[in-house]
Parts: structure tokens; C-alpha cells; sequence
């Protein structure tokens, strides 16, 4: 029996832990799927270069040098991550002492709120920064994750490149390639200056006069013509992987070419962030040549931005129906009318097209450019402008199906090759399931089938991404036939891992800050082009 105590609230009235997500269609994995073919060994979070020799000279140290670095922790597990936790750490301090304009360092904000320490206890509480078992809610240590940085963000890059490997929740540096780096960053590090980083990692505290000491650990340090250096060159431009081959039995290039896609755009263009638009140049470069003149890169550049372009419609049409869905109530039946007979009302006014034809002749007579498209949609979603933004997002679609139509083919094969064509939401599976499969339908009821479909593919994804959680990702309900709006995404892009590529390039001094091509970058772009003569 129920009372005032013990019952609050009936069940159903409690909330449903609804939750937010970046990706309500479940279709971004596609272009993340083909950028990371692309760029294999770099990802939007590994932004240093350097760090990838610091951390196989760290664990080359761990491995075969000194046994008291073992010995930190009782645990041998504790111990690995808190030697690896505590060299992050003082990694930082020296970069924020030796180089505060430099940014992507690891635990910066850590070290901001403590730069004034060794003034006032005589050193660097690395021990307590860094360990994990003083963290609680009233101290924050530098960074969560119980690895550290290196198992958050650098472990997968590194294992990738075949130059880490994990063994029971360790992480040990390679026989051959980990061998290699780890005695290159060695040797880039006078050996007394390895000793004491050593020891105060072991120690737990980092003194002021340790500072400048330990400043060939920056990771800005110039190491391009070093035995470093070259490591990383010849990382970089190596082949993508021997372990991962085509669906053909070759192994890839793209890495370098997208570096030499990237360096020759930089040197064309005279807009320094002009390596932010590489995706789309390329995008539109590809239209016009055979496939057969460009790289695989190249042309992998292009399949990306078709998926992004794909992507931002379908989010367009899906961020306006969730708007509509909020400004009142609908039945379902009485919102998919609403929206297709709008929809193609504003079409109908926006590109002066005939509304009383079949989708396909209409597809024929729309002439649409996707760039200047893409940007009013901007505008659309800034100003809440719900019926045009739905419209061009149709419309997007159907152009961009029609501006494509004529590489398909060789789109299916360069997916196919890369075994990229599985992944949900690819531009290829959506040009299917929401455009060749309709074309025949009179106008209303291509975009009903459209809607619907969409709806459709936001409720499966939901419910597929909650699995037996109690998360819910779901951002409308359908209750009693009428819409229920949780909460509204506005359409987005991903990042390609350019920004990392831009700054492994200005470690390596390959360019400058200002995207300007260097003596070694010139040099490097001459031999990148005289290889593909």
C-alpha cells in the first residue's frame, strides 16, 4: 500500500533520461570512415607530432632501462600509467614555462592553475597532479583517464602505425618500428637531460631550475634535420599499412598523397587557411576530370565531401521537420501532408520549377549550386527560416544526386576497394534509398517518402545506439499518432583531421603558423610531385 512517504510520483511521469548526440541519423561514421582511410595515423585529437617520440622513448625507458621506474606504485598496472601520467605532466610544465604560446599541449590547463607553485612550496607537486589516487571532487589531478593522454588519444594512432602494441592493459613499444623512433627521440636528448627527466618522474617533484634543463623535451623542438626528424618523414610517407590492403590486394598511399594534395593547394592559393577547404576544392576538382587523371587521395578527398554534403541535407530536412514539430501539434498523417505540400510550394518559388511532374523530370529541370546552396541553408537554420531550409534541403538532394550521377560507378569501387561501402549513411546508400528508388513518384509523394524514410532512420538509429541502456537519444516521440518534440540538431559537418595534418607539418617545418611554404616544404613538395611524373 501506497503513501505520502513512499510514493512520489507514478513511473510514467518520471523522465525519460533523454540525452543529447552530435549525430541523430547515425550517417557521420561514413565520412569519419573514409577521412580515417585517408589519414591513417592522425586523428582530430593526436595535434602533436613530438608526442609520438616522447612516448616511445618513454616506454623504450620503462621497458629496458632503469628497474626503479617500476617501482612507483605497488601495482604493476598503477605503476605503468602513473610513470606514463606523471612524464605528461612534467611534459607540460616545461612547455608552459619554456613555450606558453604554444597550444594542444597535454594538462595545459592543469599546469595554468598551478604555475606559481614553486614559488610557494619550492617545486612542482608532480605526484600530486599526476597520480590517480589523489584525485577527488575537491582536487582535480591533470588529466581523467586513468593512461593518461596516451591511452585516451595517442594508443590507437600509435598502434596503427605499427609502433605500439598493448599487452594486458600495458603498453610496450614494437621490436622494430617502436625500436627505431624511441632511439631517435633518444638521441635528439642529451643524455643527462634523459637522466633527470627520468628521475623526477620517479621522484614526483619538478624544480624550477629543472626547466631549462629539460627544454629539448618541447615539443616544438627543431628536430626536422635530425635522425628524429627523418623518423617522422619517413613515417608519414611510408605506406598506409602492410597489414590493411584493398579489397584489390594493394596497400594504400593515401597519407601521402594527401599530403602532397594538401602542400600543392597551400602553394596555389594565396588565402593561408585555404588547407581548410582541401575536402571541397577537391570536391570540385573531381566533377569535371576522369578518374583516371587524379589520385586515389584524390579522389577519396572528393567521396568524402559528397558524404558531408549528403549528410548536412538530410540533417537540413531533419532539423526542419523537429522545428515544425515544435511550433504545434501534429498528427503524423497531417504533418508528413503539411510538409510535402509546403515543401513543394517553396521549391516551386525558390528554383521557378513546375510542382505538377514527377520527381525525376523535376530533378532535370533543377539547376542548383551546392556551395552557394549549402551556405543559404546557413542562413536558414541562423534564422529559423523552417520551410526553406526543408525545401533546399530536398532540392540539395536531388542536385547533388543529379551533379554525381555520372561517377557512381566510380564511386562504388573506390568504396568498395577501401571497404568503406558498408557504412551506414554513406552518400551512395542514401542516393539509393531516398532518391534512385523514387525518382518515378509524382513531387508529394517523393517528399513524403522522403520525411517518412527519415523519421523512420532516426528511430531505428535511436533505438539501435540505446541498446539495453537507459540513455535515450530519441528526438521526437510518436504517442497516440501525434508528434512529441524532445529537442532539435541543427545540421553539422565533421573534421577531416586536417587541422592535425596543418600542424604536424608546422612541427616539422614544413610550413609556418601562417600556412607559408618553408625551404623543407618546397623541397618535400618538389620530391612528392617528381615521384607521381
Amino acid at each position: 500500500m501506497y503513501n505520502i512517504e513512499s510514493y512520489q510520483e507514478p513511473f510514467w511521469a518520471k523522465s525519460g533520461n533523454f540525452v543529447r548526440g552530435r549525430d541523430p541519423l547515425g550517417v557521420q561514421n561514413s565520412s569519419i570512415s573514409v577521412y580515417a582511410t585517408l589519414l591513417p595515423g592522425l586523428t582530430n585529437l593526436t595535434l602533436r607530432l613530438r608526442y609520438y617520440g616522447f612516448y616511445l622513448w618513454l616506454l623504450d625507458e620503462y621497458l629496458v632501462q632503469d628497474k626503479k621506474l617500476r617501482n612507483i606504485k605497488s601495482d604493476e598496472l598503477e605503476a605503468h600509467y602513473t610513470y606514463i601520467r606523471r612524464a605528461e605532466l612534467i611534459l607540460a610544465f616545461v612547455m608552459a614555462k619554456t613555450n606558453p604560446e604554444e597550444l594542444s599541449v597535454i594538462g595545459s590547463n592543469y599546469v595554468a592553475d598551478h604555475k606559481e607553485d614553486a614559488a610557494k612550496e619550492g617545486f612542482y607537486d608532480i605526484e600530486h597532479g599526476a597520480d590517480k589516487e589523489y584525485q577527488s571532487e575537491e582536487h582535480k589531478v591533470y588529466w581523467d583517464y586513468t593512461s593518461g593522454a596516451l591511452g585516451q588519444y595517442y594508443a590507437g594512432s600509435l598502434i596503427g602505425l605499427g609502433l605500439v602494441e598493448q599487452r594486458k592493459g600495458r603498453f610496450r613499444r614494437t621490436d622494430d618500428k617502436g625500436t627505431v623512433l624511441a632511439n631517435a627521440f633518444r638521441n635528439s636528448v642529451d643524455v643527462e637531460d634523459r637522466k633527470l627527466f627520468l628521475d623526477r618522474v620517479v621522484e614526483g617533484k619538478l624544480y624550477e631550475e629543472d626547466i631549462k634543463r629539460l627544454s629539448k623535451f618541447a615539443l616544438n623542438t627543431s628536430v626536422e634535420k635530425k635522425e628524429e626528424g627523418q623518423y617522422y618523414f619517413e613515417m608519414l610517407l611510408r605506406p598506409d599499412s602492410d597489414k590493411i590492403k584493398t579489397y584489390t590486394g594493394e596497400i594504400s598511399h593515401q597519407r601521402k598523397e594527401s599530403i602532397q594534395l594538401f602542400l600543392n593547394k597551400l602553394k596555389e592559393s594565396k588565402d593561408k587557411n585555404a588547407w581548410q577547404q582541401l575536402p571541397v576544392l577537391l570536391y570540385l576538382d573531381n566533377l569535371s576530370v576522369n578518374r583516371n587523371d587524379v589520385s586515389e587521395a584524390s579522389f577519396g578527398w572528393y567521396f568524402y565531401q559528397l558524404n558531408e554534403f549528403t549528410h548536412y541535407y538530410l540533417e537540413t530536412i531533419f532539423w526542419g521537420l523537429l522545428k515544425e514539430m515544435d511550433s504545434k501539434e501534429y498528427a503524423l498523417q497531417h504533418f508528413l501532408k503539411h510538409i510535402s505540400s509546403n515543401s513543394i510550394q517553396v521549391c516551386s518559388e525558390l528554383f521557378r520549377i513546375d510542382s505538377d511532374q514527377s520527381a525525376s523530370k523535376w530533378m532535370s529541370s533543377i539547376e542548383l549550386d551546392t556551395l552557394e546552396n549549402v551556405s543559404l541553408i546557413g542562413g536558414n537554420v541562423k534564422s529559423n527560416e523552417i520551410s526553406e531550409g526543408i525545401a533546399r534541403g530536398i532540392c540539395g538532394l536531388l542536385s547533388l544526386y543529379k551533379e554525381n550521377e555520372q561517377k557512381i560507378e566510380d564511386l562504388k569501387y573506390y568504396a568498395y576497394n577501401h571497404q568503406v561501402h558498408e557504412k551506414h549513411g554513406n552518400a551512395l546508400e542514401v542516393f539509393q534509398n531516398y532518391i534512385s528508388s523514387n525518382l518515378d513518384l509524382p513531387l508529394e509523394q517523393f517528399i513524403r517518402k522522403v520525411v517518412h524514410t527519415l523519421m523512420n532512420e532516426h528511430i531505428s538509429i535511436a533505438y539501435y545506439k540505446m541498446g539495453n541502456g537507459e540513455k535515450n537519444l530519441l528526438k521526437f516521440l510518436i504517442e497516440d499518432n501525434y508528434l512529441v518534440h524532445i529537442e532539435t540538431m541543427n545540421p553539422n559537418f565533421t573534421n577531416p583531421r586536417l587541422k592535425t595534418l596543418f600542424n604536424f607539418m608546422v612541427d616539422l617545418r614544413v610550413i609556418d603558423k601562417d600556412g607559408n611554404i618553408l625551404e623543407r616544404g618546397e623541397e618535400l613538395l618538389s620530391e612528392l610531385n617528381k615521384s607521381n611524373v
